[in-house]
């Protein structure tokens, strides 16, 4: 298992499940070929590819705009869904938006929000804007 504490943009390819820690946000261009655990007040936005489930755990918050091959799950953490969830969502305890322009394959399974969750920071990563 791989944790990321530094922040920034990754353009990496990791082998096994990737957990994401940290006060500054994480941007992954690259590929998890595994599980991708966003947790404990950190921000990761996924531009790439994610094998296995991506969960936001606790009060981690996770935007995904690459796509992920099996289940997108909120474990009491916020999640954006603006790219391809292959397998369903699951709200297990957090909050979730889908975006009007995203795709699952899968079911969805609990509540969706109606807009993005705001949460404290909106900061990007250094070199990108919070448009996206």
């Amino acid at each position: 298992m791989v944790r990321i504490f530094r922040g920034g943009v990754l353009d990496e390819r990791f082998e096994g499940s990737v957990v994401v820690i940290g006060p500054k946000a994480t941007q992954m261009t690259g590929l998890v070929k595994g599980d991708l655990f966003v947790r404990d007040n950190s921000t990761c936005e996924i531009i790439g590819m994610v094998t296995g489930n991506l969960v936001a755990e606790r009060t981690g918050k996770a935007i995904l705009k690459g796509l992920v091959a099996k289940d997108a799950k909120s474990v009491g953490g916020d999640m954006e869904i603006h790219g391809m969830v292959i397998g369903s969502v699951v709200n297990e305890g957090g909050r979730i938006f889908i975006g009007p322009s995203c795709l699952v394959r899968g079911e969805v399974k609990g509540t969706v929000e109606s807009q993005p969750p705001i949460t404290g920071s909106t900061s990007a990563p250094a070199g990108t804007s919070p448009a996206g």
